[in-house]
């Protein structure tokens, strides 16, 4: 019963609403869950008027299409499909994020947010595509998925598609390897950044982060910063913009050679670890590395929360909030009986707070919507 309501709504947002509709559609695999079954794939449509019919009359509760072309996108068995080439997606959630389980539904977006920022970051300087390249959508649910479209891409395979997502996820630095790299690769890429992460510490160096590395014996790294490495001050060598400082933890033929390795080797496998922390972006990889996903249509409604699958511009993505944005229009107006299955829940919506007990509350009906789609209210009979 209350899915058969939430069923009537998406009927209404889709029979006033469009779809935002990918290029060659017609080389697209369509895919969408039935409020009432499980997935129902290997559908294809000529174009925006069929599947629009389509969706208002079936009326899914999740509308998904292929981010890969296939010459017959329609066949069953991945082979017969004849796949052309696939654009390059990454999918941003909650569920990569560590401590996410504690944070509201708030939090987790504002979480997820730095996330994206930091992809489109990399995507645009460390692997040079433009904003033309690169297409930015709100899920719908708790985070973003970003396209990227680019001749050089289509063709990609899994593999080479894995190590693009490494590089986003930080994975596979390591002190022993980083040590004995030449001073140039330090000067571009995420080595780049973490040179400049470094330079930027020993620049402004905080003594109490400096306390918690290395508790009582803070000061004896303070004076063992000021000691010389191939004739300058250790700490002006750290500072520099250029270079591989990781050479501290090798020290030959040189004056220091029997200062405390242990030093460096604490201090900069700290700092990178705290580097990693706050400038990888947690992405699925199984989505970036699968060659056939299907990801979530642009303008249809996500039906775990009733939200828009909606298009963000990247240069607004940092004053972008979905929970005012997202809200389909035809949402916005009315209002609802529901029974609140929980003990409170307290949500922003809209530019408004809201904070409703256990039991039986009127509220707009989008939050009406939201409620029941994440399944803690059900509609009640008005």
């Amino acid at each position: 019963m209350p899915d058969d309501i939430l069923k009537q709504y998406f009927r209404q947002y889709y029979s006033t609403n469009s779809l935002g509709i990918p290029d060659m559609l017609f080389q697209r695999e369509i895919g969408f869950i039935p409020f009432n079954g499980t997935m129902i794939r290997h559908k294809k449509f000529s174009g925006q008027k069929p599947i629009e019919r389509f969706v208002r009359q079936y009326v899914p509760r999740h509308l998904y299409y292929s981010s890969a072309y296939y010459r017959f996108p329609d066949q069953h068995k991945m082979m017969e499909k004849e796949w052309l080439g696939a654009e390059l997606i990454f999918d941003l959630d909650a569920d990569h994020i560590e401590g996410a389980n504690r944070m509201t539904y708030m939090e987790i977006l504002a979480e997820v947010k730095k996330h994206t920022l930091r992809l489109l970051d990399m995507l645009m300087n460390d692997f040079g595509f433009g904003e033309n390249n690169i297409r930015l959508y709100f899920s719908g649910g708790r985070g973003y998925h970003v396209h990227v479209e680019n001749d050089k891409i289509y063709t990609m395979d899994s593999d080479s598609r894995r190590d693009i997502g490494d590089y986003i996820r930080i994975e596979g630095l390591n002190i022993e390897d980083l040590k004995m790299l030449d001073d140039s690769y330090f000067n571009y890429g995420i080595l780049g950044r973490f040179n400049n992460y470094i330079a930027d510490f020993y620049s402004n160096i905080d003594e109490n982060y400096i306390k918690s590395v290395f508790g009582k014996s803070w000061w004896n790294y303070m004076n063992y910063l000021e000691k010389f490495y191939n004739g300058e001050k250790i700490v002006d060598f750290l500072k520099k913009a250029q270079g591989n400082k990781f050479k501290l933890l090798i020290k030959k033929g040189n004056s220091n050679e029997n200062a405390s390795i242990d030093y460096d080797r604490i201090m900069l496998g700290k700092l990178l670890q705290d580097f990693k922390k706050n400038a990888l972006a947690e992405i699925d990889e199984p989505v970036t590395t699968d060659i056939h996903r299907l990801i979530r249509f642009p303008f249809s409604l996500h039906g775990k929360t009733g939200l828009m699958v909606k298009p963000v511009p990247i240069d607004k993505l940092k004053w972008f909030n979905p929970l005012d944005e997202a809200i389909p229009e035809v949402f916005k107006n009315g209002e609802v009986n529901i029974n609140l299955k929980i003990n409170k829940f307290s949500i922003s919506m809209n530019g408004e707070d809201y904070s409703i007990e256990k039991g039986e509350n009127r509220v707009p009906l989008y939050l009406g919507i939201f409620t029941s789609a994440i399944n803690v209210a059900d509609f009640m009979q008005e």
